[in-house]
């Protein structure tokens, strides 16, 4: 596992932040040939999930185009959602989803295990994400894994907002950003380790324009052309078999 505390009590060490850095570069996976919930089905296809935050707020969202939790449930084997809105859940249940209430933030058990925890956009809204991570890490199945969706908040899209308005004033329920270092500590916290975590999105058929996308990577941070981060945390200690773990990827 990936333990800056094992090198040194100050998180601001150098040598043990480098370290650290060169730890998630590597770690990092860059994907141009599909977007981020293409890859998210792709890794739990067929399989037991626990899909948490269901509604998206309000059912204003559950009833447009690509509202994550159909995808995920049409993909999956078997799925179950929760979220703590109640009349939400009470309608989709009556739709005929299996979703119940629940706090993933608290110590409830569901009784049941699931090969993949989906965290969709929720842990930037949470008082305590350790404690969200830690409720995923308990419902999982060995070699399980954890998928969280999050927002890059030094993406573009973020960039032109704030030159644009001059401020940052983002979804209004939001109370953190989370970081690859960010997320590394809050799943060491929770007993998970960050296995990796990926960028996604589909460049445009065109050969020369995937060129041009892909040659701009050399002259900023590559993060910056992806609005999110899908992070991929396992059982800390206990990898999930990986043939590519070995393979060194070249930049893209």
């Amino acid at each position: 596992m990936l333990d800056w505390t094992e090198r040194t009590r100050d998180p601001n060490h150098g040598e043990t932040r480098r370290w650290v850095l060169r730890e998630l570069l590597a770690r990092r996976e860059i994907h141009t040939d599909r977007d981020l919930m293409d890859l998210v089905t792709g890794r739990l296809e067929g399989k037991r999930v626990l899909d948490v935050g269901v509604v998206s707020h309000t059912m204003d969202y559950v009833t447009r185009e690509g509202w994550r939790h159909a995808l995920i449930a049409q993909h999956a084997g078997y799925c179950l959602g929760i979220d703590i809105l109640a009349d939400e859940v009470d309608r989709l249940r009556a739709s005929g989803y299996n979703v119940r209430v629940a706090d993933a933030t608290s110590d409830e058990d569901l009784g049941e295990r699931f090969e993949v925890v989906f965290i969709g956009d929720v842990l930037e809204h949470v008082d305590n994400p350790v404690r969200l991570l830690a409720f995923a890490r308990r419902h999982l199945e060995p070699g399980g894994m954890v998928l969280v969706i999050t927002p890059n908040p030094f993406s573009r899209k973020f960039y032109r907002r704030l030159a644009r308005e001059n401020t940052m004033v983002v979804n209004l329920d939001h109370v953190a950003w989370i970081t690859p270092s960010m997320a590394l500590e809050i799943g060491r916290r929770a007993g998970l380790e960050l296995r990796r975590y990926h960028l996604a999105k589909r460049l445009p058929a065109n050969p020369l324009v995937r060129a041009i996308r892909r040659a701009g990577r050399w002259f900023r941070p590559v993060e910056f052309s992806y609005p999110d981060f899908l992070y991929e945390f396992v059982l800390a200690g206990k990898r999930t078999a990986d043939p590519r773990a070995t393979v060194t990827r070249p930049r893209p």
